[in-house]
């Protein structure tokens, strides 16, 4: 039997399959780069112990991204607060099941600011003794949770408008994936460290001259896909807790929220390519991530 040297360094782990998601998530933060627009937010749902979490703690290092493992409504002002540059961009939250783990009243004022500092940048802390504003750039979040416990938040998450401040990305291992992460755990390549910090070359400023030119209207045949999916919303019983799997088609939404979305995160993977302007390779890109936003349809890596 062949031995393992003990003295050979180990290679950097990695997380097999996730490619396709990770495009998403860093296109996302360069969306925060793009001018005339807001950060487009991000949340990875799927099955427990499917690497969401892992995933996103890859980003703390990266530049305009700050880690935090809770939010509050206190803790979005320190935050943002001390932030008199605003250099922050991005708020990476590695499980929103934490956030949401808070008593009833401190969740719905902190939902309610996270609504506020994505679209316009402002916390408001009303605490019963002042009442304070506090005015930053927009910025995006970067979090998961799993599809059970979102599940359980979704309809109230539409009620509230909180759920178009992220695009859903809902997605599941195939067998063929699930066997090689089984092969990279016994050969040593996944295991439950924390994974290297993936450090992106960010723009040191806001760019304004990526443009989408002729590719407009195919986005916007896009964004009519889009609305559609988003339509569909998880199906929950307390008495059936299985019903978490299923979903409601509550009806295609308007299209022009999708269709700025989708406009924003073309320009941010042709920012991410380091190309000025849309091509071919980042309507593809649309298209590829359209198939993980739907609930009953997860996409597959």
């Amino acid at each position: 039997m062949k031995k393992t040297d003990p003295t050979r360094k180990r290679l950097p782990e990695k997380l097999v399959g996730l490619d396709p998601l990770l495009e998403i998530v860093e296109t996302a933060i360069y969306s925060s780069y793009l001018a005339d627009t807001i950060p487009i937010s991000v949340i990875l749902i799927g099955p427990s112990g499917a690497g969401k979490s892992k995933a996103i703690m890859q980003y703390k290092g990266t530049n305009g991204c700050h880690l935090t493992n809770d939010v509050t409504s206190m803790g979005l002002q320190d935050i943002l607060g001390s932030d008199k540059e605003n250099k922050i961009r991005f708020l990476v939250v590695p499980d929103f099941n934490v956030v949401l783990s808070h008593r009833a009243s401190t969740l719905q004022l902190t939902v309610a600011n996270l609504l506020s500092v994505t679209s316009e940048g402002t916390v408001r802390i009303d605490d019963g003794r002042e009442k304070k504003e506090l005015k930053h750039a927009p910025i995006g979040i970067l979090t998961a949770m799993t599809r059970d416990l979102y599940a359980r938040i979704a309809n109230k998450w539409a009620i509230l408008g909180f759920s178009r401040r992220f695009m859903p990305i809902y997605y599941e291992y195939t067998l063929e994936t699930r066997q090689l992460i089984q092969e990279s755990i016994v050969n040593g390549g996944t295991t439950l460290l924390q994974l290297v910090p993936r450090i992106m070359n960010t723009p040191r400023a806001i760019i304004s001259n990526t443009l989408i030119g002729e590719y407009g209207d195919r986005i916007r045949l896009i964004s009519d896909e889009l609305a559609t999916n988003i339509g569909y919303v998880p199906s929950y019983s307390k008495r059936n807790v299985a019903s978490t799997g299923k979903s409601a088609f509550i009806g295609k939404q308007l299209e022009f929220t999708p269709h700025l979305a989708l406009r924003t995160m073309a320009r941010a993977h042709a920012l991410r390519a380091e190309r000025k302007d849309v091509n071919d390779a980042d309507i593809k890109f649309l298209m590829d991530m359209i198939s993980f936003t739907r609930f009953d349809r997860p996409g597959m890596l």
